[in-house]
């Protein structure tokens, strides 16, 4: 079965969440609560859909994993118009194709990237979905402390 899948590695997924205005966190890679402020605000802005998000290896490197959209191999039955419009203004792209690699509990896939390359995504933890919702979402007392703490002051999607 073919899944969709936008997988951006830490530093990608700072650099993008700054781009798009975000403002919580310091941007820094090596800091885990800057990599969770980037990975919620692309979630977020990226509902309602399909979607789900996986913190994730490439190839053992680090990053984050957006699965969106159904399950199927042609793109236009895949994506709600909305979704893909999101997904297009967030990414700049379209979604790679995946496969899951057999008895392998879905947590290993080929990624099929545009450059007609295949490589290794092993899923490590199941970050939110639109179903399921966040795992780790930031309380409105957290986001109101830190946004006093960098004394900011924001209505855009992308900061919480």
């Amino acid at each position: 079965m073919v899944h969709w899948v936008y997988f951006l590695y830490d530093e990608e997924i700072l650099s993008l969440y700054k781009k798009q205005g975000g403002k919580l966190g310091t941007f820094n890679p090596r800091v885990p609560r800057d990599i969770q402020h980037a990975r919620r605000g692309i979630y977020k802005y990226l509902l309602p859909g399909l979607v789900q998000v996986w913190y994730a290896s490439l190839d053992n490197k680090d990053g984050i994993a957006f699965f969106v959209g159904k399950p199927l191999r042609d793109p236009r039955e895949a994506f709600k118009r909305d979704l893909a419009g999101r997904c297009y203004k967030m990414f700049g792209r379209s979604p790679d194709r995946c496969k899951a690699i057999p008895d392998s509990l879905d947590l290993k896939w080929d990624l099929f990237l545009r450059d007609r390359t295949i490589h290794r995504l092993e899923l490590v933890e199941f970050l939110a979905s639109d179903q399921e919702g966040d795992m780790y979402p930031l309380t409105p007392e957290a986001y109101a402390l830190m946004t006093s703490n960098d004394n900011q002051q924001t209505t855009s999607s992308m900061t919480q």
